[in-house]
């Protein structure tokens, strides 16, 4: 189905939390949709920006069979968000799922398919893309060397200058089940080779190790949701100058089974952003509610700074399923906030005030917000730019999903 690719400016609806007052700074909105969408697609399932070039991952896009998918690039001109280019694989095929996660470092686009059948079912790829004036070029497909059924390698992905990492939770030794693993692939020229394996130094039975990824300049994070019955853990490698080095492992300071602790990642320069799912058991069940911390690296390591939960939306609003971070603002979605219409959606603004004080800033909903949007369920930062999805959102095909661009004057 066609449709006009963005709507026009619009100013966003701000609401201020129930539980929580602050200033706020209006920002403005720009809604994204597929030119080329169609029901189901997942548009938004995964998203990533640089300066003013965002990737926006739809995993299920296709118009022959479930689960070719596609990843849109979108500028940010003189006359507002344009699309760039549509990336889809050189050899795409059913139930790849191009597009389940995706990651962006200026010139450089990877797009995880954790489907891809290279080495059997669900083993999984990553493809790299480069931009050469306005176009974006399949430069390589990138599979681990150990690759095989059920790896999911490229269910999550990271890219730094010249360093690429992709996880592949499914990937284990021995027979055993989902210990998990992360690959790092190097550039020299035009050519990604890999360079290393990274493992858990504990790895154990479903610890799911790689299943989120995140990295900055010189430190990778991986997340294991798995481990010790699902209270999660974060690892942090450091580059030693020859080889990645497990350097510590993160718990959250209340973590329980079920906390689910590293079920998203964010980190920018010293600063860690960390999700937790959490498990509700029954409906007035607040025992493991989802969470966000914040972590800061200091010489002796990285320490819990703070833990953000928000009280009035731990049952329906889920609040801290999805969470980025960039300098000193840190953005968190709550997917299934009931505030406007059930399941439409939310977003949470955290400031930093000094070294360690994270304060609320404001909450903000899309200004068509609608039930069943689930505005949230994933988001993205550079600097005063942030991304929201909506992968639900209907008004261009049924489910066929949106991203709402909000800049603020931070």
């Amino acid at each position: 189905m066609k449709r006009t690719l963005f709507a026009s400016l619009l100013m966003l609806a701000v609401v201020y939390s129930t539980a929580l007052s602050a200033p706020s700074l209006l920002p403005t909105e720009t809604k994204l949709t597929a030119p080329d969408a169609f029901i189901d697609q997942n548009f938004s399932y995964a998203m990533a920006i640089d300066g003013d070039t965002a990737v926006i991952g739809a995993p299920n896009h296709s118009v022959v069979a479930d689960g070719f998918g596609a990843a849109y690039v979108f500028v940010r001109t003189s006359s507002g968000w344009q699309l760039q280019q549509k990336l889809t694989a050189a050899d795409a095929s059913p139930q790849s799922f191009f597009g389940i996660s995706v990651a962006i470092d200026h010139d450089t686009i990877v797009v995880g398919a954790n489907g891809d059948a290279n080495a059997g079912f669900s083993a999984g790829a990553a493809y790299v893309f480069v931009r050469s004036g306005n176009t974006w070029v399949q430069q390589q497909k990138l599979t681990g060397s150990e690759n095989s059924t059920n790896d999911a390698f490229g269910l999550s992905v990271g890219v730094n200058g010249n360093t690429i990492v992709c996880g592949a939770f499914g990937n284990s030794a021995f027979n055993t089940i989902t210990w998990g693993t992360a690959y790092v692939f190097m550039r020299t020229g035009n050519t990604w080779t890999e360079t290393q394996k990274l493992a858990a130094s504990d790895a154990a039975d479903f610890n799911s190790f790689g299943g989120t990824i995140a990295i900055t300049e010189d430190t990778i994070i991986v997340g294991a949701i798995g481990n010790a019955g699902f209270a999660g853990a974060v690892y942090v490698f450091t580059f030693d100058g020859s080889k990645w080095v497990e350097q510590e492992k993160l718990h959250a300071q209340d973590a329980t089974p079920k906390t689910i602790f590293g079920y998203r990642l964010g980190i920018s320069g010293d600063t860690m952003v960390v999700a937790s799912e959490g498990r509700v058991e029954a409906t007035f069940d607040t025992s493991t509610p989802a969470a966000v911390y914040i972590f800061r690296r200091t010489p002796s390591g990285w320490h819990q700074q703070k833990r953000i939960r928000i009280t009035d939306a731990d049952l329906q609003g889920q609040f801290g399923l999805t969470a980025a971070v960039s300098g000193d603002t840190i953005v968190i979605g709550c997917p299934n906030d009931f505030t406007v219409a059930p399941y439409s959606g939310s977003a949470y603004i955290f400031r930093r005030n000094g070294e360690s004080n994270w304060t609320f800033s404001q909450k903000v909903f899309a200004s068509d917000a609608a039930r069943d949007d689930v505005f949230g369920n994933s988001v993205a930062i550079s600097d005063d730019t942030v991304l929201v999805g909506a992968i639900g959102k209907s008004d261009v095909a049924p489910f066929a999903g949106a991203v709402y661009v909000l800049n603020f004057d931070f």
